[in-house]
């Protein structure tokens, strides 16, 4: 059985009236980057300072690296490097001197500041700008300097709350690349949540949706895309027109589709996928090709979250 970084059972919160989480059970192994998905509400944010420590759950068990957050939150922060809303750097200071800031918080000795200071640096691929002041800096470059700072006192685990946001999308790729080496590399959990599903494909080994305080659906990408049901067709061919395809999504036989320049990408559930070709044809459209692909992450998440999880 796999070594467990985060685990939860039957965690309940409710603030007054509202219910944050309600039964939120969660296994994520040690060296996994974990993927938290599920819509603004969720209650994911409660979850990250439920599992820091910063709230305390009104019932439930929760163990973090082996540690009750409750019961020891000094201690979780020790072992825990956190990226929340906003990179909390100090803008008129230099990526040097940021860190070196928040190494002195963590009673670092000189010489330990240094070596890990340039490390973090040259692993995040910043050392030669390390005299700059970060007011100057992209946002891509922010989040880089605000991880190797999550990373200062060497933490077994890292919470990312949403590390993609605002980035372009070459930043993004170079962040997702440093996220996945962090966990190849140096066995650090990643634990991380994000709106951007095309990334947590790409980088995430384990992930879990949470709708309305509880998970729904937990298990790798690729096993939860499978389970949507839905597949996407791909189609090229004369008169593949937008109101024929509109006609097929009034008549239920498409769930939906997107044009990208001569290639229509059709979603369609398993009992219809075998009709859609010949419904084409039989609308005068001179198909030239259709190829089957299977159903996304973005199918699965968009499926558990109109069906509210009954799945």
């Amino acid at each position: 059985m796999r070594e467990l970084a985060v685990s939860a059972r039957n965690v309940r919160k409710r603030f007054g009236p509202t219910v944050s989480l309600d039964g939120l059970d969660l296994a994520v192994p040690a060296g996994a980057v974990f993927g938290f998905l599920g819509p603004n509400g969720a209650g994911k944010t409660t979850t990250l300072r439920t599992l820091l420590g910063l709230v305390r759950p009104d019932s439930g068990e929760i163990s973090v690296l082996g540690i009750d957050p409750a019961a020891q939150p000094q201690e979780i922060r020790r072992k825990v490097g956190v990226l929340l809303e906003g990179d909390g750097l100090y803008d008129r200071l230099s990526a040097w001197r940021n860190l070196d800031y928040h190494a002195r918080i963590h009673h670092l000795s000189s010489e330990e500041r240094g070596r890990r200071i340039q490390d973090g640096l040259e692993r995040m691929r910043l050392w030669d700008r390390r005299d700059e002041m970060v007011v100057t800096w992209s946002r891509g470059m922010r989040q880089r300097l605000a991880i190797a700072r999550a990373l200062l006192h060497r933490p077994r685990l890292l919470l990312l709350d949403e590390p993609f946001s605002g980035l372009d999308p070459e930043a993004a790729v170079e962040l997702r690349g440093q996220i996945a080496s962090l966990a190849s590399e140096q066995g650090i959990t990643v634990f991380l949540t994000t709106h951007d599903l095309a990334h947590v494909e790409r980088v995430c080994t384990e992930v879990a949706v949470l709708i309305a305080g509880r998970v729904v659906a937990a298990g790798s990408p690729a096993s939860l895309a499978q389970r949507s049901g839905n597949l996407e067709l791909e189609a090229t061919g004369v008169g593949l027109t937008d109101e024929i395809l509109e006609r097929l999504r009034s008549e239920q036989l498409v769930l939906g589709f997107d044009r990208q320049k001569d290639v229509v990408r059709i979603r369609c559930t398993q009992e219809h996928r075998t009709s859609i070709g010949p419904e084409l044809v039989r609308r005068g459209v001179l198909l030239e090709s259709l190829s089957l692909r299977e159903g996304s992450l973005e199918d699965a998440f968009l499926s558990l979250i109109r069906d509210g999880g009954a799945k």
